[in-house]
């Protein structure tokens, strides 16, 4: 009798191990899936969007979360944030006392100090920064291509000479990586990308990224045609 109480509760132990394994969160990371949001995300792994948000500055909003990414679940980056932030708006407050002092704005200081608009030039081209006057814009040809086959996608205003990931997915949701390109040395980008076979969804958007996730420009969706 007493062996097969042991038995017992062994097998109502391990049970109940199984029981929390099943029901346990995340931990400290999940991958993305396909069609996942934050909303989503937040849900499977029992977490708040604003935490996924704060742990992967990064990731501003669903489009951004790419298929097969480990998404950090680690907790709170406030701190390092309001550093950031504060850093930031003492940089620019800085800046236009200096400006106020001089010329009252900070144009008329560079324009005094020649050499320092240069540096500051020089260094946007070696970050391969464009100088903002053209926005980014995405075009596709065909503009509605089918699932399956091969559409062109041409971009302009991109940062220079920088290597890129050609994505795609649902609005506001994951993307999956399509392909891989450069820019060119003046902001331009055109490559051809054989699009899935199946596509879920009724609309797909195609987006042109950069490597470290730090910015993005994205072609107007499109409807699936089945």
């Amino acid at each position: 009798m007493l062996t097969r109480a042991f038995a017992l509760s062994g097998l109502i132990f391990a049970a109940s191990t199984a029981s929390a394994q099943t029901t346990e969160p995340c931990g400290r990371e999940v991958e993305v899936r396909a069609g996942d949001t934050l909303s989503s995300i937040a849900s499977r792994c029992a977490v708040t969007e604003g935490l996924i948000l704060r742990a992967n500055p990064r990731i501003d909003g669903s489009a951004d979360l790419r298929v097969g990414q480990a998404v950090s679940l680690t907790g709170p980056m406030d701190e390092l944030k309001s550093m950031a932030t504060s850093a930031g708006q003492g940089l620019s407050q800085a800046a236009e006392n200096v400006g106020s002092q001089v010329k009252s704005s900070v144009q008329g200081f560079l324009s005094d100090n020649p050499q320092l608009q240069s540096n500051i030039r020089d260094l946007g081209t070696r970050l391969g920064l464009s100088e903002g006057q053209q926005p980014a814009e995405v075009s596709l040809d065909p503009a509605s291509p089918a699932p399956g086959s091969t559409v062109t996608i041409s971009a302009t205003g991109l940062p220079e000479d920088q290597p890129v990931i050609i994505g795609g997915g649902s609005p506001g949701a994951a993307f999956a990586q399509l392909d891989e390109a450069r820019t060119t040395p003046e902001g331009t980008l055109q490559a051809a990308v054989k699009l899935p076979a199946e596509i879920s969804g009724d609309r797909y958007l195609i987006s042109v990224r950069g490597e470290d996730g730090s910015w993005k420009a994205e072609a107007p969706a499109f409807p699936v045609t089945r």
